[in-house]
């Protein structure tokens, strides 16, 4: 390419930042990245382009969707075994079970801020995504061989005089395991949807698409495998944890590497070489403080209080923190959304396990009910919404995600009903010799209405809000942003976990004393009361959450909204705008009759 041209075309991609951002001319720094981004991709975007906004399978995709893929089937694979190793070989109650489940969850979604942090700032995603890959697979190696009994000690006897292992061996390869994880989530799917130029949105909706059925289709055959594995089998003369953890190892790391291998297809945005938290702390501090500062009628010149850090910091820095922070307010409720969902993999096993299994399935091959629907129902939604948009029925994103919410809220009401009937069936004379009941008490199949409504939730919600916090920030923030999403679920298992540890001991929510609780297979029984308490803290969590995204979010543009009809506000702003372009038609037109009248001799 000649020079000429390639000033031509780095002035043409400047041109279509500046409007997309609506923002004043690009600083010094961000035209070297985007220079940097063009002489780094001028052949994919090339080829990009000619496939014109029809595009949605660009070559790339064939590295990252078997990523994710393999990724998720390794995660799913051993996370369902968490809740039963630890009551069954560690030998903690099912509460305390419960709760250390939720701080795993927890760490697995709050380091994806540091490895958004180092893909954003300094190693770009791709490295960041490949070097934690290694701290993943170290942490599910040594998940197998520290689950081994006897190769580290024993920590006590259970009452029926079962060796147990140390929690250690548990919980320090899950932090590996959590490092590796959560660092690569932001990345995985901010890398995918860089994949596309900016105006080819449909192959950005399909892709999101397609990644969480690839989640799904990995937990599916994982989630499937492993726990009636486990059941099944015996090594060292114990339920086998090894063989399936190291399984799920080796395909994590096939998957790691097909993803490594990929490079020289992958369309690269680098990395800003400053640490961008910083950055956008500091702008939200500048102007802060300089709008505290500034007199009532500078205030009102100004839009937004971060634009009184525009000299400090550029106006391209303000945008994206502008940005960011209107997305983070937003989603700042779905941390309750996952506070309640993410007890499925814990309270509906053992709710599960009071009840005649369904069809001798054991309670996490049961659950993959929901990774099944959830195949089935996130590419059945599109042509939904689609029909909606025909007839002119707005559902925005946020809209979508509101309604997604409110039924898993109700899933969780039926699942605090049910478990009534549950504990009232419980038979403990009905019990296998592996605490199982045999056929006297409700059967496992009940719990289908709640995992139906469950997925149907989450098919309207998660794969909308990787979208949604994706398409409603800059270029430089996309994964920062994306990790503040999972951080959400990282704080919703946190106030499950303290929430859990104080209701522990109270008789209202959790029973270890009947003759019912001492049965059953998880050492207690969780309460009817518990499911309420935590079904009204997400109801009010969801109407905050509706109520935020209508009257005070502001989308980035209108493909952001994934829909084509506009809003009310929309339509207001639209009406005013009239208002005021007809207000100045007006005036021009008695301008001129006054110039007409005064220049009639």
């Amino acid at each position: 390419m000649s020079k000429e041209a390639d000033e031509l075309g780095l002035a043409a991609a400047t041109e279509k930042v500046e409007l997309e951002h609506g923002v004043e001319p690009l600083s010094e720094k961000d035209l070297q990245l985007l220079k940097l981004e063009q002489e780094l991709n001028v052949k994919l975007d090339s080829e990009l382009e000619k496939a014109g906004d029809k595009l949605l399978w660009p070559k790339a995709l064939y590295f990252i969707i078997p990523n994710e893929f393999g990724e998720r089937f390794n995660y799913y694979g051993v996370r369902p075994l968490f809740a039963k190793f630890l009551t069954r070989m560690v030998g903690v109650t099912s509460a305390q079970g419960a709760i250390y489940v939720s701080y795993f969850n927890a760490m697995a979604y709050v380091f994806p801020l540091g490895g958004a942090a180092l893909s954003d700032s300094f190693l770009g995603k791709y490295w960041t995504i490949v070097s934690l890959s290694v701290v993943y697979a170290l942490g599910v190696i040594l998940l197998a061989v520290f689950s081994v009994p006897g190769l580290l000690g024993y920590a006590g006897v259970d009452e029926k005089g079962v060796q147990l292992l140390p929690l250690y061996s548990w919980f320090v390869p899950v932090v590996l395991i959590a490092i590796g994880t959560g660092g690569i989530k932001p990345c995985v799917s901010a890398h995918g949807g860089d994949q596309y130029l900016t105006h080819q949105r449909k192959g950005m909706d399909f892709f999101f698409s397609i990644f969480y059925i690839s989640i799904n289709i990995g937990a599916l055959i994982s989630g499937s495998i492993t726990p009636i594995w486990v059941q099944n089998t015996e090594c060292f003369g114990r339920p086998c944890y090894f063989q399936p953890y190291i399984m799920c190892a080796c395909v994590f790391t096939v998957a790691a590497l097909i993803f490594a291998f990929g490079k020289p297809f992958y369309r690269i945005v680098p990395p800003r070489g400053q640490f961008l938290p910083w950055l956008a702390l500091k702008t939200a501090l500048i102007g802060a403080f300089k709008y505290v500062k500034a007199p009532a009628a500078e205030r009102k010149t100004k839009k937004h209080y971060l634009e009184f850090a525009t000299e400090a910091m550029g106006a391209d820095i303000v945008e994206e923190t502008k940005l960011l922070g209107n997305v983070l307010f937003a989603i700042l409720p779905i941390m309750f959304y996952w506070m309640v969902y993410d007890q499925g993999s814990d309270e509906w096993y053992y709710q599960y396990d009071l009840m005649t299994p369904a069809s001798g399935l054991p309670a996490e091959t049961f659950s993959n009910i929901n990774s099944l629907l959830i195949i089935i129902m996130v590419p059945a939604l599109v042509p939904f919404y689609r029909w909606l948009e025909s007839k002119n029925i707005r559902l925005s994103i946020l809209g979508r995600m509101t309604i997604g919410f409110s039924f898993m809220c109700i899933s969780f009401l039926i699942s605090g009903i049910l478990q009534i009937k549950v504990i009232e069936a419980f038979d403990p004379t009905d019990l296998d010799d592996k605490g199982y009941c045999k056929s006297k008490c409700l059967s496992g199949w009940w719990q289908v209405p709640q995992w139906f409504l469950l997925s149907l939730g989450e098919a309207m919600l998660s794969p909308e809000g990787l979208k949604f916090t994706y398409m409603n920030v800059g270029k430089q923030m996309r994964a920062q942003s994306l990790s503040f999403w999972l951080l959400m679920s990282s704080l919703g298992n946190i106030i499950t976990a303290q929430v859990g540890v104080g209701i522990e001991k109270n008789d209202s929510f959790n029973d270890y004393d009947s003759v019912k609780a001492k049965a059953s297979p998880d050492n207690g029984i969780s309460l009817p009361a518990k499911y309420f308490l935590f079904t009204g803290l997400a109801i009010i969590a969801n109407i905050w959450f509706w109520a935020w995204g209508l009257f005070v979010f502001e989308f980035k543009d209108q493909n952001a909204t994934m829909t084509g009809i506009e809003g009310w506000r929309d339509r207001r702003r639209g009406a005013k705008q009239s208002e005021v372009e007809a207000t100045i038609e007006v005036a021009e037109v008695s301008s001129d009759e006054k110039k007409a009248v005064e220049a009639f001799p």
